[in-house]
Formats: structure tokens, C-alpha cells, sequence
């Protein structure tokens, strides 16, 4: 073979390795963005600076219907905004299905960070409109916190029914009750990650990044944020009526309590 021959064979097999090694780069570790969460501060003042795209209901978009399942959104500095009923939001719109009987829409928010100390929840303000775009009803949805051995089945949850057969259309924004909100939040405030996971889990090797305590605090509500959205299933339904929506009262203990029963039987 001819110095040339080898030397255009060399060259090829080297553009060929280097185009291996390209395609196979991996993305971070589960999709993760290293870029650190936006403080709640940051996220107001986001919000605040941001140029509103509609001021009515009638304004907004209307594409996306309805999940039949919960599925993921993402609201962020870079979501549109909308400046309605004097309220400055980002938002999600959605066409409801064609109205047969009533039926609930789940509403699940996930903490801003891993660190619950320094997170916020995307708090829903769930409004249904007419086929005219008239509010028929608005809603401050309050967030129950529910703790599953499943991270992506933990978090705050609310529900919305719809039982108006002249509902067309969903809006979720947040409004300023909401944003001046907390939700009760009964974990340790260090981690998100604060739960006991079965030795089977893959997730039962990760060990905490600081000392967990335990108690109860409030966690803040925020402009952005996940929010998982659909029409409820079941597994959704048991964190909903489930979840803890605020600090327990203060009893006796449950012996006396079973007493009492036994005493009234």
C-alpha cells in the first residue's frame, strides 16, 4: 500500500473515531442542569421585570388539552406572562374534555430545590372559564403534603373538581393570596430526600449531604416552579386524601381515645 493510501486510510479511520466519541457523549446524569434552582427572591423579581404577553382571559392561548393523566409542566423566567385581574402571573392554559359527569383534576407541586430549607412550591390558582372565556369559578388550590417511598409520587397535592357541564377551558396561574401563602410541611427541613427507601429501591444507596432534623416548618409559595396536572387516577387520589394539610392538634394520645370509643359502643 502506497504512503498516500495509508495516510488517507489513517485519516479516515480517525475522523470515524472521532465521530464515535461525539456521538456517544452522554447527557448529565438523569437530564440534570448543573445551573443552580432560582431563589424565590430571584423568581419574584423575574416576574416583576417580565413584559406580559395578555391582559384577559380571552387573550390567552388555548392548544393544549387536558392530560388524562398527570404529566409534567415547567414554569420559569422564561414562561410567559400574563397581567390579569391585577394579577402579574406566568400561566397554563387547557381545553377540557367534552363534560360527561364531574371529575377532579390533580395538582401536584415539587420543592424549587433539594433542600427544603431554601425551597418554594408552585402554588396553583386553578380558574375555569366558559366557551365565552368567563371565569365561572377561581380557585386558591391548598397544597397537602404526601410522603411516598417514590420521590416522583412525593410532594404537595390538590385537587379541583369540575362538575360544571359549561366548563371549557383551564387556567393555572398564581395569585397574590397564593404567592403570600405557605404550605405545612411535616419533614425535616434539611432535604427533600428525607425518606426511608426499601433496600430493593435503587435509590436506597444515596446518603444525605448534611445532618437530617426532624420537626415541622412552612414552606414558601413561588412563581415558578414543576407541577404535575391531569385528570386524577388512583395512585393520585390516595396522595390527595392522604396528605397532611396542616400541623396535627396536640391530644391525649390514642389510648384514651380508644377508650372513649369503647366506653360509647
Amino acid at each position: 500500500m502506497s504512503r498516500f493510501l495509508r495516510l488517507a486510510a489513517l485519516a479516515s479511520t480517525l475522523t470515524l473515531l472521532a465521530g464515535c466519541t461525539h456521538a456517544a457523549k452522554l447527557p448529565l446524569l438523569g437530564g440534570l442542569d448543573s445551573t443552580p434552582p432560582p431563589s424565590r427572591k430571584a423568581a419574584m423579581q423575574a416576574l416583576k421585570d417580565a413584559t406580559p404577553c395578555c391582559n384577559a382571559w380571552a387573550d390567552l392561548p388555548y392548544h393544549d388539552t387536558l392530560p388524562s393523566e398527570p404529566r409534567a409542566f415547567q414554569l420559569d423566567k422564561f414562561s410567559p406572562v400574563a397581567d390579569i385581574d391585577d394579577d402579574r402571573t406566568h400561566f397554563l392554559t387547557f381545553v377540557l374534555p367534552k363534560y360527561k359527569k364531574p371529575y377532579r383534576v390533580v395538582f401536584q407541586a415539587q420543592p424549587s430545590a433539594r433542600r427544603l430549607g431554601s425551597s418554594f412550591l408552585l402554588a396553583p390558582t386553578v380558574t375555569l372559564l366558559n366557551a365565552d372565556y368567563k371565569p365561572i369559578s377561581s380557585t386558591d388550590v391548598p397544597l397537602c403534603v404526601y410522603i411516598n417511598w417514590r420521590p416522583s409520587m412525593s410532594g404537595g397535592f390538590g385537587a379541583v373538581k369540575v362538575d360544571d357541564p359549561d366548563a371549557q377551558y383551564l387556567v393555572v396561574t398564581t395569585s397574590q393570596k397564593q404567592l403570600a401563602a405557605t404550605t405545612y410541611w411535616a419533614q425535616s427541613p434539611t432535604s427533600f430526600n428525607d425518606v426511608n427507601m426499601p433496600a430493593a429501591s435503587p435509590l436506597s444507596g444515596i446518603t444525605q449531604a448534611a445532618p437530617v432534623t426532624r420537626g415541622s416548618f412552612n414552606v414558601a409559595h413561588g412563581p415558578e416552579g414543576t407541577l404535575y396536572l391531569g385528570k386524577m387516577t388512583p395512585a393520585y387520589a390516595s396522595a390527595v386524601d392522604n396528605g397532611l394539610c396542616k400541623k396535627p392538634a396536640a391530644g391525649a394520645g390514642l389510648l384514651p381515645e380508644i377508650r372513649h370509643a369503647l366506653q360509647n359502643r
